[in-house]
C-alpha cells in the first residue's frame, strides 16, 4: 500500500468529531508514539475531562519518555470546564509541556490532535467539520505547522505559582 493512502474519516457534527477525538484518545498506547500534541484555542472542544479519555492519557503518560504537549490560549477556560483534566496534569507535570503562542491571532490557531500515527483536525469550529487522517503527508503537513507555531510560544498554565 502506498503510505499516502491512509485512513481517513471525517466528522460532520459536533457528536461525530467529539467521538472521533475520544475514539483516538482512548486507542493511546505503546504503539501509539511517544509524543502527542493537542493544539487548541481553549480545548473546549475536546473531550479530555471524560473519565475514559483520563484513564487512557494516564496508561499512556506512565510510559517511558512520554511526552504531551498542550499548545493553547486560554488556559483558564479548561482549567475551568474540565477540572478532573486540571487535576490530572498535576502528578504528570514532569512529562505535560503546556505553551502559549505569543504573536498569533487567536483565528490563526488550529485545532487539531497530532500523534505520530495521525492526525485529527476541527477544520471548523461552527459546523463542527474534523478530519483524522493517516496518511503521510497529511502527518509531515500537521507537523511543520506545528512546529512553525511552537517557535513563537512561551511556558504556559503553570502547575504551581510561585511567589511570597
Amino acid at each position: 500500500m502506498n503510505d499516502e493512502s491512509g485512513q481517513s474519516r471525517s466528522a460532520a457534527s459536533r457528536g461525530e468529531f467529539v467521538a472521533l477525538a475520544r475514539e483516538r484518545l482512548t486507542a493511546l498506547d505503546p504503539a501509539s508514539g511517544r509524543d502527542v500534541t493537542l493544539v487548541d484555542v481553549d480545548f473546549t472542544p475536546w473531550p479530555l475531562d471524560e473519565p475514559a479519555v483520563v484513564d487512557a492519557l494516564t496508561r499512556w503518560i506512565q510510559l517511558p519518555g512520554r511526552r504531551l504537549r498542550l499548545v493553547g490560549m486560554r488556559f483558564d477556560l479548561l482549567e475551568r470546564h474540565q477540572p478532573r483534566f486540571a487535576a490530572w496534569r498535576k502528578p504528570f507535570a514532569h512529562a505535560l509541556e503546556c505553551l502559549r503562542p505569543t504573536e498569533v491571532d487567536p483565528s490563526d490557531m488550529p485545532s487539531l490532535l497530532w500523534l505520530e500515527g495521525g492526525c485529527l483536525e476541527l477544520l471548523d469550529r461552527e459546523h463542527w467539520q474534523g478530519r483524522w487522517s493517516t496518511a503521510r503527508r497529511a502527518r509531515v503537513q500537521q507537523r511543520e505547522r506545528i512546529d512553525a507555531l511552537l517557535q513563537r510560544c512561551e511556558p504556559a498554565w503553570p502547575v504551581t505559582v510561585l511567589g511570597l
